[in-house]
Parts: C-alpha cells; structure tokens; sequence
C-alpha cells in the first residue's frame, strides 16, 4: 500500500525513492521504531525500561536523541559532559569518564558504520501502513502489490528495497499482472493481503490507494521479497543498548554526578513552566505571588553580579519578572540532572554556565527554588557570593 505508516509524515511519492538513504534522514523513524516496539513487546537485548523509552518517545526527547545520534554516529564521537562554574569532579571521576567516553565511541564508531553501509547499500525507498508492515517484518507477508508504474518497473531480483526507514527486504522475484484480481488468485492472497479473505476484499483494500483506471493503463506488479538477517532496528537497538543509560543521557545533554538517577529524564519544559506559576498562597485571597516570584525575592541580593536581576513592583510585577528568570535559565541553561538530595529525594536541577540555577521534583510538577552557583562554604556564607 503506497501510504506512509504515520499520519503526522508527509504524502509519499506514487513512485518509490531510489537510491541510498542519509543516516540523518532515516535514525528518527527508526530510533522511534525501536523505542515503540520494545515497549509493545519488551526486547531482551535492549536493557531499557519500558517507562524510560515511553518518555524517550515524546517528540522533544526523541528529536534531540535522534539528531545527535545520528551526528555522533557519522563522526564516531560523544560529546563532552557538560560544565558548570564551580563543579569539579574528583581524578578518579574523570578518569572513569573518560574510559566509558571511549566505549561509547567504539560502540558509535562500530554501529554507525554498521547503519551507514545499510543504508548505502538501499535500492528503492518503500513506505507501508499497519498491519502490512508488521507482517511483511514477521514474514507473514511475503508478496509486495504495487502499481507498475514509474521507479517500480526498475525493481528487479535482488533487489533491496527499505521499508518505513527500518525494514530491509530482498527481491526474490517480480511478476506482472494486468490486474490486482489477477496477482492476488494467482500469488495466493493469504501472502500478499495476510487476513484477508477473499480476492473481492483484496481488490478493495488496493482501490483505496489505486483507481481502476490507472489499474487497467498500468498493471500490477507482484513483488515477492525475503528478509534479510542484517537490519537497521537490530543495529539500532545494539547501539542503544551498548550506550546505556549513562551514554544516552551524554547525548541528551544530561551531567553524571554520584547523586544522578540512572534512567531520569528532563520534563517537558510546558510543564516546568506551568510549575512555576503556581500560586505561592493560593487560599490567601490577596497574595497573588508566584512560587518562583516568592523564590525569587530571597535570591536577588546574594549576588553582587546582579546576574538575577531587580524584583520590583506589584505582584503581577514580580511574577513577570521571575517568569522572565525562568525563562532565561530554560533557554541558556547547559548543565541539566536529575538527581538524588536528602532524603533520597530525586530532584531535576538546570543551571546556567555561571553557575546560577533552579530545581524542580523529578517529574516537573513542583517548583522548589533557584539556585546559587557552586561555591566553597557557600551555606556558611549565606550563599552570598
């Protein structure tokens, strides 16, 4: 069926891409791929957890992982962890940083090259919907129907042919028909249309895609295709699961302290927003001060910068003010954890280069103040600097 398999993806093409695919093109859908799929049915050789790669799912997480997945893979390196004014770690944390920095990258090195001859070696460009796609990976599906028209009349056997950006197949044959009717009787219809049952039912599920007038001046061609046993979700997952929690947060930008939860991932930024603008006294009808205004007001004097600025005014005011704070750390902020406090509290944390930040709980849904950059004896000091 000449569709694509997701309703938010562009109209594909009547006639089949040619050629070989860009790694940067193909690692979103299939990262997505992946992730999907070990949550549907977990996958042992992928040791993620389910809920972690149901967040990794959403559309800002998987974007960054995909983009700087695919970077990394083409040139074999990891970023550098991020840095914060103040924060040092000991020699025996760097230099354990720097040993799992070149595993990550021999397993980049190793993988991306892996996806990139894959993908080079790619004749023709196929999408399909569900089920078919499922069944054509299961094998149940062994027969591809298509229209003979335009890139299809160049699909010869042996040919490679990758479906949804994921899926590799070997041309084992392709015949022509001068109907859906004629191919789906004489191919068996239990191969090309798995569940369907009768040659009618086929016939209407390609009307869906084919008028019978383009039917009649074209033909159909009967694609039968084989599984190959190397494929780019088998690659991706061993890329995935040899980056690990620790190299996949690297790449998303996360620092990895002692404190750090293994699997913690950054909240929507809508909702760390939206936290912060909860009323600091909402049963107090004239206090209409923000959680971050409040915090705010016992920040603005400890730093002799004046990096947090002035907090003046009325109420509404403040909370624009603070609001604007919050704004400047979510956008400039390079140092993102999620971390263990006292008492085994996990906690999301975001600071800025100079150190300055705020906190969060681990989910995004409660703000619990700024942060002062890292500094010695800072609680002595009143965290005046």
């Amino acid at each position: 069926m000449a569709t694509t398999d997701h309703i938010s993806s562009p109209p594909q093409p009547a006639s089949p891409g040619v050629g070989a695919v860009a790694l940067s093109s193909a690692v979103g859908e299939l990262l997505r791929f992946v992730l999907s799929s070990h949550v549907a049915t977990p996958d042992p050789a992928l040791p993620l957890s389910l809920s972690y790669c149901s967040r990794l799912l959403e559309d800002d997480l998987c974007d960054k992982l995909a983009t700087e997945l695919a970077g990394c893979a083409e040139e074999g390196r990891i970023p550098r962890p991020p840095v914060v004014a103040g924060a040092v770690g000991t020699p025996a944390e760097e230099n354990d940083s720097r040993k799992r920095e070149g595993e990550w990258e021999a397993v980049l090195r190793e993988k991306g090259a892996e996806l990139k001859r894959i993908y080079d070696a790619v004749e023709f460009v196929l999408h399909v919907q569900e089920p078919y796609f499922t069944q054509l990976s299961a094998g149940s599906k062994n027969v591809e129907g298509r229209l003979a028209a335009g890139n299809y009349n160049r699909i010869t056997q042996g040919s490679l042919l990758l479906f949804n950006k994921c899926l590799l197949l070997e041309v084992e044959a392709v015949r022509k028909y001068s109907s859906f009717s004629e191919m789906l009787q004489t191919e068996t219809i239990s191969n090309v249309l798995p569940g369907i049952s009768s040659i009618e039912e086929g016939v209407e599920v390609y009307r869906k895609f084919y008028t019978e007038e383009k039917e009649n001046s074209y033909g159909v061609l009967a694609i039968s295709v084989s599984k190959l046993q190397i494929q780019p979700y088998i690659t991706m997952t061993e890329l995935l699961a040899g980056l690990g929690y620790d190299g996949l947060g690297r790449l998303l930008g996360l620092a990895n302290t002692s404190g750090t939860v293994p699997d913690g991932l950054p909240p929507p930024k809508s909702m760390l927003i939206s936290s912060c603008m909860k009323l600091h006294k909402p049963t107090v009808k004239s206090c209409s001060l923000t959680d971050a205004a409040r915090a705010l007001a016992k920040h603005v004097h400890r730093s002799r910068d004046g990096w947090w600025g002035c907090l003046h005014g009325s109420d509404p005011k403040k909370n624009q003010i603070s609001s604007e704070v919050i704004d400047r750390l979510l956008r400039e902020g390079c140092w993102i954890n999620i971390h263990l406090t006292q008492p085994n509290r996990p906690v999301f944390e975001i600071r800025v280069h100079e150190g300055y930040g705020a906190r969060w709980s681990h989910d995004g849904l409660k703000f619990i103040g700024f942060l002062e950059p890292y500094t010695p004896d800072g609680f002595l000091n009143g965290w005046k600097h």
